[in-house]
């Protein structure tokens, strides 16, 4: 564990460990908290989940612990996980799959602590198909970069064209980005509309679509467009335009507020990425 730590990048994994370990363990009781107030009486136990506490006749502090544990080991495992191609390719598979089903199975136990998938397999099911997704958009994006810092080596090098012209309005650099934007917005609504079938209450669509995958994948998309190409003004105006033929396929006119969302959610994400980015590259002129 010394050796390992003697490495800067692994103490720098290390903190990012501990650090999203910790703000998990007290993420996951303030999320109790939360639910709690929607359904539970003043008087009962507001960090734990009285269903949860009722099925596993623990002390409440008992459970408090394990939600505890499984909120600090998830954020480890989210905080320690290393960029998906180290190595050869069977060795990035075999961590990705191990990694995927650890990280998956204390997904699935902060779930079931709070109280969230219903009584039936389905629910965990869906539970867990929308955080896959979400690791999926990470990971595309963490293979995104990795084909950028590839493609900068080479032209170092002079093994490759010169990078083209960046800039607010820049398109072509951005393609592969607003590749995996179009392919997201795309692509999932009609996938959860399928999956619900005639639901009276389309859940999918109706809530964790609008309020949860599309934030995230927006924010996220523009966060790594930011931090490797830089400001592109293109990248939010793009994402609003993508939702906005499934509001009339899918959805009706009350639905456009969800251009407003993606449009936000990337700008904020493109601006974070490219201040960062600004900044790392003024430490880099400033090293002696």
């Amino acid at each position: 564990m010394r050796a390992w730590l003697k490495m800067p990048l692994n103490r720098q994994r290390a903190a990012w460990g501990v650090g999203m370990g910790l703000g998990a363990m007290a993420l996951v009781p303030l999320a109790v908290v939360w639910l709690n107030s929607l359904s539970v009486l003043p008087g009962d136990p507001l960090l734990v989940r009285p269903a949860v506490l009722a099925a596993l006749g623990w002390p409440w502090g008992a459970l408090l612990a394990l939600e505890l544990a499984l909120g600090f080991g998830f954020g480890a495992s989210v905080g320690l996980a290393v960029p998906p191609m180290e190595g050869s390719g069977r060795a990035v598979a075999g961590r990705t799959a191990v990694h995927l089903l650890a990280s998956s199975a204390l997904f699935a136990g902060i779930c079931w602590v709070c109280g969230l998938p219903p009584r039936n397999w389905q629910g965990l099911t869906l539970l867990l198909g929308l955080y896959w997704l979400m690791y999926l958009t990470v990971w595309l994006l963490r293979w995104l970069r990795w084909r950028t810092e590839l493609e900068g080596i080479r032209r170092e090098l002079g093994l490759a064209a010169p990078a083209p012209a960046g800039g607010p309005l820049q398109v072509r650099p951005l393609a592969p980005y607003l590749l995996l934007a179009g392919a997201l917005e795309l692509a999932v609504p009609p996938f959860f509309r399928l999956v619900e079938g005639g639901s009276d209450i389309p859940v999918l669509t109706g809530l964790f679509y609008p309020y949860l995958l599309l934030p995230f994948a927006c924010l996220a998309v523009g966060w790594a467009a930011g931090r490797r190409r830089g400001l592109g003004l293109v990248l939010p105006v793009i994402c609003a335009a993508l939702t906005v033929p499934h509001v009339f396929l899918l959805y009706n006119e009350s639905a456009l507020f969800q251009a407003g969302v993606a449009a936000g959610f990337a700008l904020a994400g493109n601006l974070a990425g490219a201040l960062r980015r600004r900044v790392k590259r003024g430490r880099a002129h400033e090293a002696p």
